[in-house]
């Protein structure tokens, strides 16, 4: 059963790391799933962490792919942005407990774009910053757009770290040459992504050749059967995968992000 009332903080005298993480990448790389799976593991290994998962993503909204059987919750980041300000009694009044230490914020089921007023840049910063006071750690699942998404290019400007996931393919390829131009902006800090190519079962694909083309990578995202199937669940903020490699590739990313 779903947690009614928004999380706690830490105790006095336990630092919070108040770490903002962007997953960001092409299209089809398994954005929103890796972003998840993240929240869930951070969560076991660091149990008195508070974790706020942002989706930013109007034209899938994350709120039902969290929770699909969830009826009753009508919360929206949508309707914090359209706040007459962005406090943080209207984030948790918005933010779906998915557990007793994960919060989702983000859009729900039947929204898009259009369902709520264009949000001025100040008030999307303001979200951020409520953000970054008001959980350990803070994943923004990005969309691919960082031109005119302008949720998922203040995610990266503001992220501590941002982890960059790329497909294996021509299509990642080509992403990644139209984007770097944009991104080698001072503002994105784009020398200190953490860059992912992300593996996919469904054809045969040249990694190497791939890598080689994309220039520096920090590893590989391996393509999980079981993280799709709890993802198309509903089960994956809750329950994580039980993937030996898929789970080591998640605790090389959270070293990387800790020792940042």
């Amino acid at each position: 059963m779903k947690p009614t009332k928004p999380f706690m903080m830490r105790g006095a005298g336990k630092a919070m790391a108040k770490k903002i993480i962007a997953v960001y990448g092409s299209s089809g790389s398994y954005k929103t799933t890796t972003a998840i799976a993240l929240a869930h593991y951070i969560s076991k290994t660091d149990p008195g962490a508070n974790i706020i998962l942002v989706g930013t993503d109007t034209t899938k909204p994350i709120l039902p792919l969290i929770a699909p059987n969830e009826k009753k919750f009508k919360g929206s980041i949508g309707y914090c942005l359209s706040a007459v300000s962005f406090e943080q009694d209207i984030l948790f009044k918005n933010m779906y407990m998915a557990t007793d230490k994960i919060g989702v914020l983000g859009y729900n089921i039947r929204e898009n774009a259009n369902t709520y007023p264009i949000v001025s840049s100040d008030r999307i910063d303001d979200m951020y910053t409520v953000l970054r006071q008001s959980a350990d750690y803070t994943i923004v699942d990005c969309t691919s757009d960082i031109t005119s998404a302008r949720l998922t290019s203040q995610a990266i400007i503001k992220a501590d770290n941002t982890i960059e996931l790329i497909t294996a393919d021509l299509n990642g390829v080509v992403f990644n040459s139209s984007q770097e131009s944009v991104l080698q902006s001072e503002q994105y800090r784009y020398r200190s992504f953490i860059r992912l190519v992300s593996l996919d079962n469904r054809f045969s694909q040249d990694v190497n050749a791939v890598k080689a083309a994309l220039g520096a990578i920090s590893g590989e995202m391996p393509c999980c059967t079981k993280a799709a199937e709890a993802f198309n669940q509903g089960t994956l903020i809750t329950n994580g995968v039980s993937d030996r490699t898929y789970n080591n590739v998640l605790k090389s990313i959270y070293k990387l992000i800790e020792e940042d």
